[in-house]
């Protein structure tokens, strides 16, 4: 059964007709509640990155909701400075933060780095982190080094999970989410399907558990593709076509994620165990068919690829007193994960697999982890406080595809960091406070490294507080850049073992306010200016190596980032607004061989939210719309000269209606990408003397539209 869009937009005016007729409670008086504050690490929620010395942005669970979000993907499209990176040839979907890529970002999971697929913490395939079981997710911009070591350059995502229930009792929460991707749905086949159950059991104040199972079965994206089984046969010749119409544009994928975890509180001492486990399976098909004959018949097959992860997470935290308020936080974790890459001749017409070229772990992860900090250490005093703490992580790994495909010369490697860190705040008046902090990092790998960092708050008022911070972080070269060899008559591609880590420093300061309007409306502005400087950044060069042209890497770069952010959010009765903007600057070594008029490569980005709660019918709708201007960029032409070109705007909407059909049944009803948005251009001239190429670059499946049902049941 396929829809198309025009039902479908049917369905959704129907579905908001009926939502509005169904209930005639009397509206309640809505009070302006002032934003709760993110937990300061060390206080009763350890989890959370402390926001007394950053400035944190949260989104909370009934935001996820409103979104329907699944996965991370699903609901940082719509934050100003982070830009989603969709793959489709592999599936995988980074972020980038200031324009600074995922290995740039450092992604926790209740304050533990998440393994990836070469690293820890970093480059994550965020489609890949499942949020049934969040309660709340935190992003911090700048370097974040002293708390949370490398890789934390751009800044970091912290995801916090729920923990427990309200009152003692069961919960069983069920949840069935039926997607259109682009105008493509059939059920149990094309689209995307999830399902989700979760049992929680709080036993008593003291101990709960829960256990839960997700499913995200996303069929891939057509487009113009004819699918897995498709081929073309000329009949008069009995001869195969190859109009490379085989297979999808986006890749299908099927993920499950099985988590549960345990709160018990012993006298004053918490203890929270997680586990986790992940299962996907990736299928690329094969765009050229081979029409070879078989006993005198026509057998077209193609070669096919499967890629199986599997992934194991144990995370143990512990915290509570030591000494009137002085408190400890101890983190122990152990973390595994392999991919399977199979590699298979598929027979299309009898649709089976003919045989089996490679099956074999592509790639191979273990990470040890231990954290621990002792936080309040001069409770006493009212001047100055101290927190120290240290951090242990030893990984190891290989990725055989990178350094060998197979080969008996697959590089196997294994990193060890020994870390200090400490952090003193001194409060010379109620109103002003400052926070300096030091990281010392000892690694089996790379040279020794202090990271250092600066924070102050100064409070004008209540409402008017400025906040800067200055602080230092690296970003360690990634198992490619070290390991990556490709040598055959055509090619000379190989990593290089004596990289070092890329050195980043970086300046925020915030100002922000807060004023009532009306006596029931709240406007929160905030302005920021940041300024990130990366040194021996880390860039491809050509060298000569035994008579042969070399493709390596060298730390002969540096990389600049400068700009300001305006942000506002306005509460007035039943409506929350958002407005934001960035102007952003980024310039690199390579910019020095151009005649510009500015250093820096300029772009704006606007993001607006728009919610509105309808109290008589418990419904909330929706949206989000974000710009993403224009960005210059160095590109390369045919005659493999460097250029600077752009790369097209866009614009990206969302737009979603909840409501609660009954005490224990919620809808969700909504569209993704309402704008169309499946592709834009890249490499465009942005003068008037070069002669670039320009290609097209993927970034959505079009408009798609979805429905998701939830019951909650408490006994």
């Amino acid at each position: 059964m396929s829809l198309n869009k025009n039902k479908i937009v049917v369905y959704f005016l129907l579905f908001l007709c009926s939502i509005l007729s169904a209930q005639e409670k009397e509206q309640d008086t809505t009070k302006v509640e002032t934003l709760e504050e993110v937990v300061i690490v060390g206080e009763s929620n350890v989890m959370s990155v402390s926001k007394k010395l950053f400035t944190v942005e949260t989104i909370k669970r009934k935001d996820i909701a409103n979104v329907a979000g699944n996965n991370l993907a699903d609901v940082l499209f719509n934050n100003l400075n982070i830009t989603v990176n969709p793959d489709a040839s592999n599936g995988r979907s980074t972020v980038s933060l200031f324009g600074l890529d995922g290995q740039y970002v450092k992604i926790l999971l209740d304050g533990i780095p998440i393994i990836s697929d070469n690293g820890l913490g970093n480059n994550i395939d965020i489609t890949q982190i499942n949020l049934d079981d969040v309660e709340r997710i935190e992003i911090v911009e700048g370097s974040m080094g002293v708390l949370y070591g490398d890789n934390s350059v751009a800044g970091v995502i912290n995801i916090i999970t729920k923990r427990g229930l309200n009152d003692n009792g069961w919960e069983l929460q069920l949840s069935l989410q039926e997607e259109t991707v682009g105008n493509e749905f059939e059920f149990f086949d094309k689209g995307r399907h999830i399902q989700n159950v979760k049992a929680t059991n709080q036993v008593n104040e003291k101990l709960s558990y829960s256990l839960g199972i997700s499913r995200n079965d996303f069929a891939g994206f057509y487009n113009s593709y004819k699918g897995k089984d498709y081929v073309n046969i000329n009949t008069q010749e009995g001869s195969v076509v190859n109009d490379s119409l085989r297979g999808t544009e986006w890749n299908p994928k099927e993920q499950i994620t099985v988590s549960g975890n345990v709160n018990l509180d012993v006298n004053k001492h918490n203890f929270f165990y997680k586990l986790q486990y992940f299962n996907e399976d990736l299928d690329i098909y094969d765009r050229h068919v081979n029409g070879r004959y078989l006993n005198g018949r026509l057998n077209p097959t193609a070669v096919d690829q499967k890629y199986n992860t599997n992934r194991w997470v144990n995370n143990l935290n512990i915290s509570g007193p030591l000494h009137g308020a002085t408190k400890y936080n101890f983190t122990f974790s152990y973390q595994n994960q392999k991919r399977n890459y199979k590699e298979y001749v598929y027979n299309i017409l009898q649709r089976h697999t003919d045989s089996v070229l490679t099956d074999a772990v592509s790639q191979s992860s273990e990470v040890w982890y231990s954290k621990a900090f002792v936080n309040n250490i001069i409770s006493k005093s009212s001047f100055f406080d101290l927190q120290l703490g240290y951090e242990f992580t030893n990984q190891s790994g290989f990725d055989a595809i990178a350094t060998g495909d197979y080969s008996s010369d697959v590089v196997k490697n294994t990193i060890t960091n020994y870390e200090l860190f400490g952090i003193t705040e001194f409060q010379p008046s109620k109103n002003l406070s400052i926070n300096p902090g030091a990281r010392f990092t000892n690694s089996s790998q790379f040279n020794s490294h202090l990271i250092w960092s600066l924070s102050s708050t100064y409070d004008f008022s209540e409402t008017l507080k400025l906040k800067a911070v200055v602080g230092s972080a690296y970003r360690a070269p990634n198992f490619e850049e070290l390991f990556y060899y490709f040598v055959d008559s055509n090619h000379n591609v190989q990593g290089n073992p004596e990289l070092e880590p890329e050195d980043g420093i970086s300046i925020f300061t915030n100002l922000k306010d807060s004023y009532i309007i009306a006596k029931e409306g709240v406007l929160n502005p905030s302005f920021t200016f940041f300024f990130i400087d990366l040194k021996d950044a880390i860039a491809s060069i050509t060298t000569e190596e035994d008579g042969r042209t070399l493709f390596t890497q060298d730390n002969i770069d540096y990389s600049k980032r400068l700009g300001f952010t305006l942000d506002n959010s306005f509460i007035y009765k039943n409506w929350n607004i958002g407005l934001g903007a960035t102007y952003l600057g980024i310039t690199n070594a390579i910019n020095e061989s151009f005649n510009n008029s500015s250093d820096y490569l300029w772009s704006l980005n606007l993001q607006t939210s728009l919610a509105y709660k309808i109290t008589k019918w418990n419904t909330t709708i929706s949206s989000q719309l974000k710009y993403t201007g224009k960005t210059q960029n160095v590109f390369t032409n045919t005659n493999n000269e460097l250029f600077i070109g752009e790369t097209d705007a866009f614009t990206w909407l969302n737009a979603s209606i909840r409501t609660d059909i009954s005490s224990k049944i919620s809808a969700t009803l909504g569209a993704r990408n309402l704008l169309d948005v499946v592709s834009i251009n890249t490499g465009t001239s942005a003068g008037a003397h070069t002669t670039p190429t320009s290609s097209s670059r993927l970034i959505g499946n079009g408009r798609s539209y979805f429905l998701k049902l939830s019951y909650n049941l408490n006994f």
